[in-house]
C-alpha cells in the first residue's frame, strides 16, 4: 500500500527524536528532503530505462488545458513553417527529466485521437525542413516548465508522467474535483517507488540528524569543547 506524506514524516520524525531530542522538528523540511532523495534516485533509474516498470509510479494527468500564443511572443520563434503554437496554461508538474529524455510517458489529445510525440527543437526543425515526409507527425516540446504543442490547436490534453509531488497533480488538472484540490498535501502519496522507500527514510534521516545535531551545538557557543559533548550527548 501506498505510503502518505505524513506517514513517511512520522517514521523520520520518530526516529529523529531518538537521535536528537529536539523537540522542534519542521514537518515541512522532512517531508522537502525526502522527497529530494527520491527525486535523485528515481533520476538515475530513468536513465538506466527501468523505472516505467514500477507499479503506480505513472499517473495520469486529464485536462490539461492549453491556450494558443502568438509565434513571435512566445520562447520558439526560430521554427520554420510553423503557424499555430499552444502553451499549457500551467506549468507541468515537478516530474524526472534525465540524461535520455523525460518522465513523460505520453501526450494525447482529450479524445486520445491525436498522439504528440516529443521532439527537441533542433529536431523538430529537421522534421519541418525534411520536403517530402509523408506524415510528420503531431509534436511537443518543454521549455522553461510549460508544454508547448507545435503546429497544433488542441486546448486539452491528458498526459501520463512520473510526478513528484502528488498534489500537483489536483492543482494544473482542469476536470479535479473540489474534494480532491482541497485534500490536505498530508494526507496525499508520498511518491517513491516501493524498493526505495526504506533508503530515502535512511538518507534522509542521516541528513537530518546532521543538521540538528549541528543546531544543537551551535545553541551553546560558549561552552567549551568538553561541555559541549555532554551536552549533546
Amino acid at each position: 500500500m501506498n505510503k502518505t506524506n505524513a506517514e513517511f514524516v512520522s517514521r523520520i520524525a520518530g526516529d529523529l527524536k531518538a537521535i536528537t531530542k529536539d523537540g522542534r522538528i519542521s514537518r515541512r523540511l522532512v517531508l522537502s528532503i525526502g522527497q529530494d532523495k527520491a527525486r535523485f534516485l528515481m533520476s538515475q533509474k530513468l536513465d538506466e530505462m527501468t523505472l516505467f516498470r514500477e507499479d503506480g509510479l505513472i499517473k495520469t494527468i486529464p485536462c490539461f488545458e492549453m491556450e494558443n500564443v502568438p509565434v513571435i511572443e512566445c520562447d520558439l520563434v526560430d521554427i520554420p513553417n510553423c503557424k499555430s503554437i499552444m502553451k499549457s496554461k500551467n506549468k507541468i508538474p515537478d516530474g524526472l527529466f534525465g540524461k535520455n529524455g523525460s518522465g513523460i510517458i505520453y501526450v494525447f489529445s482529450l479524445d486520445n485521437s491525436i498522439r504528440f510525440d516529443y521532439a527537441s527543437l533542433r529536431k523538430y526543425r529537421n522534421i519541418q525542413d525534411i520536403r517530402y515526409t509523408r506524415k510528420k507527425g503531431q509534436y511537443y516540446t518543454i521549455q522553461n516548465g510549460y508544454l508547448y504543442l507545435l503546429d497544433s490547436e488542441v486546448e486539452i490534453v491528458s498526459m501520463q508522467m512520473i510526478v513528484l509531488k502528488s498534489e500537483q497533480i489536483a492543482e494544473v488538472s482542469g476536470c479535479a474535483s473540489e474534494e480532491e484540490r482541497c485534500k490536505s498535501n498530508w494526507e496525499r502519496e508520498f511518491i517513491c517507488p516501493d524498493r526505495f522507500y526504506d533508503l530515502v527514510v535512511r538518507d534522509t534521516l542521516t541528513e537530518l540528524a546532521n543538521i540538528y545535531r549541528t543546531s544543537i551545538e551551535d545553541s551553546n557557543p560558549n561552552l567549551d569543547p568538553n561541555q559541549k559533548g555532554k551536552t549533546t550527548a
